[in-house]
């Protein structure tokens, strides 16, 4: 299970919550990530919540399966399994051994998947490590796209990596607080897809 937080954030937002905690971003950290999502012509994964994406990663190419839940407060938990693989069918071959359904993955091997949403950004990660709780801090600056419609995007993710949850996320709800960090409800794709139907 992934569980992350969301916000609606600027820069400069960002800027002051790493000086907040002591962070210190670099610029060399920065990953550019370009991403594409697909969905069969039913729309049978937008339909049960699934996320299908093939993400470059400054160029290191990742298949990530997402099954969503409703966010609570930015608070986002889901399922969420991962492989290195060069094109969708080879993730979609390699996704089962990291936990994905088989049965789900095979009938999407054998369907005809169409790209529906689009999205491209540069990430500033910091590791943030307080309380008992590992984190990964992130400005995320870039474009969803759906159809021929685009829109710009920024905002502040936290991901939980190990320790005591309930520590992470009362850390966050502070300094959400603190900050006046709004929570985003939707994920990347559920907001490109709002763009325009597909």
């Amino acid at each position: 299970m992934e569980r992350e937080f969301k916000w609606k954030a600027s820069a400069q937002q960002f800027d002051a919550l790493c000086q907040s905690l002591g962070l210190h971003p670099h610029p060399q950290t920065i990953l550019h990530m370009d991403a594409t999502y697909y969905d069969d012509a039913a729309h049978s994964l937008r339909d049960r919540k699934i996320g299908l994406r093939l993400r470059s990663e400054n160029g290191r190419k990742v298949c990530c399966m997402k099954l969503r839940t409703e966010a609570q407060n930015g608070l986002h938990v889901h399922e969420e399994y991962e492989c290195a693989a060069d094109t969708l069918i080879d993730g979609l071959q390699k996704l089962p051994a990291h936990g994905a359904s088989a049965e789900l993955c095979q009938h999407l091997a054998q369907s005809e998947l169409i790209p529906i949403a689009h999205v491209c950004f540069d990430r500033q990660p910091v590791m943030w490590t307080q309380d008992g709780f590992s984190a990964e801090l992130s400005l995320d600056i870039g474009t969803l796209a759906s159809g021929s419609q685009s829109v710009q995007f920024c905002e502040i993710e936290c991901e939980y990596k190990e320790g005591d949850a309930d520590a992470f996320q009362t850390a966050c709800e502070a300094q959400a607080a603190r900050f006046a960090l709004t929570p985003e409800p939707l994920s990347k794709l559920a907001r490109a897809l709002s763009l325009s139907k597909v």
